[in-house]
C-alpha cells in the first residue's frame, strides 16, 4: 500500500491505542502539563478529540466499527492543527497532520460505501415498484461490497505498519502533552476563529458564482473549520456569537454535505448503470432514473445554501 512502511518483527507492538503506559514525569511536570491543558482551550480541545480518535482505534483493533466516529474525531484534529498551527509546535504539527490525513483517507474509503449503500437503498425505496426494472437492488448491494472489502482489507493492513505504529505513538505524545505555544491566549484564539470564519464565507460565496462541485466541496471544508474553530472558543469561555457561529456554519456544512453525497452517488450510479446495461437480465433503466435524482437534489441544496 501507497505511503506504508513494513510490519515491526514480532508482529503488533501495542495491542490497544490508549494513553502510553511507558510515559513517565515527575510529579512537578505533571502539575504544569495539567495545569498547562486547563488554561489552553487549545490544548484541552486537541486532547479531547485525540482521545476519541485513540478510542477509536481501540474499536478498530478490537473488531468493532467506530470508522464514521474516529473520522470525525480525526478531522477535528485536523482542523484545529491547520487553522491554530500559529499557536502550535510549528515542527511537530504540520507532521502530524499529514499524518492523520493520510489514515483518515484509508478510512474514507469504507465510508463512503457505506454511506453509499444506504443512500441508495433509501432511494431506491422511494420510487414506484413498476418503476425498478431488474435486480436493482441487488446490483447496488454485490458491486458495494465488491468496493468496500478490499477498502477494509486496506485499512487492516495499514494497521499493521510502521507508519500507522508511528502514528498512534504520536497521538500518545499529543494527548499526554499538547505542544501549544504561549502565544495561544484568548484574544488570538477569538482572532484566529474569526479568520477561518472570514475563509469559509470567501469559499462559499465563491462557489456558488460556479458550476464546480468541487469549489463546492472546498468551501463545505472550511465551513467546518470554522465551525470546530468556534467550539473550541466556547471551551474557553461561553459566547453567544460562537454559538451562533457554530449553529450557522454546521447548517451550511450539512447542506455541502448533501451536495457531495449527491456526487460520489452520480459517480457510483454511472458505473452501476453501465454495467447493469450490459449483463443479460438487466436494464440500466432505474439507475439513470436515480441519478437524474440526485441531479435535482443537487440543483435543491444549491438554493438551500445560497439562501443560508
Amino acid at each position: 500500500m501507497d505511503h506504508c512502511g513494513q510490519t515491526p518483527a514480532g508482529g503488533h507492538v501495542a495491542a490497544t491505542h490508549g494513553r502510553s503506559p511507558t510515559t513517565t514525569a515527575s510529579p512537578a511536570k505533571e502539575s504544569e502539563t495539567s495545569a498547562a491543558q486547563r488554561q489552553s482551550a487549545l490544548a484541552r480541545y486537541l486532547v479531547q478529540h485525540i482521545d476519541l480518535v485513540l478510542d477509536g482505534l481501540t474499536g478498530l483493533r478490537a473488531g468493532t466499527d467506530p470508522i464514521h466516529d474516529t473520522r470525525v474525531a480525526i478531522r477535528r484534529t485536523r482542523s484545529t492543527l491547520r487553522v491554530f498551527k500559529k499557536h502550535l509546535d510549528p515542527v511537530a504539527g504540520p507532521a502530524f497532520e499529514e499524518e492523520l490525513k493520510w489514515f483518515a483517507g484509508v478510512l474514507g474509503d469504507v465510508r463512503d460505501v457505506q454511506v453509499q449503500r444506504q443512500r441508495l437503498r433509501d432511494a431506491l425505496d422511494a420510487i414506484p415498484e413498476l418503476l425498478v426494472l431488474g435486480p436493482v437492488k441487488s446490483r447496488i448491494d454485490r458491486d458495494l461490497r465488491g468496493i468496500e472489502a478490499p477498502a477494509r482489507d486496506r485499512v487492516s493492513e495499514a494497521m499493521e505498519t510502521t507508519r500507522y505504529l508511528n502514528l498512534v505513538t504520536e497521538l500518545q505524545r499529543w494527548s499526554a502533552a499538547a505542544p501549544v505555544l504561549p502565544t495561544g491566549t484568548s484574544k488570538r484564539l477569538s482572532a484566529t476563529a474569526q479568520k477561518a470564519g472570514a475563509k469559509a464565507d470567501r469559499r462559499l460565496k465563491s462557489a456558488l458564482k460556479s458550476d464546480d462541485d468541487e469549489l463546492l466541496h472546498r468551501a463545505r471544508k472550511a465551513a467546518k473549520r470554522a465551525r470546530y474553530a468556534n467550539e473550541l472558543l466556547q471551551l474557553d469561555r461561553s459566547s453567544t456569537r460562537a454559538r451562533r457561529n457554530i449553529k450557522h456554519y454546521k447548517q451550511i456544512q450539512s447542506v455541502l454535505g448533501d451536495v457531495q453525497d449527491t456526487v460520489v452517488a452520480r459517480t457510483m450510479l454511472r458505473q452501476l448503470g453501465a454495467a447493469a446495461g450490459t449483463t443479460p437480465g438487466e436494464n440500466g433503466f432505474t439507475f439513470g432514473l436515480l441519478y437524474a435524482r440526485e441531479e435535482q437534489l443537487a440543483r435543491q441544496c444549491r438554493r438551500d445554501v445560497a439562501a443560508l
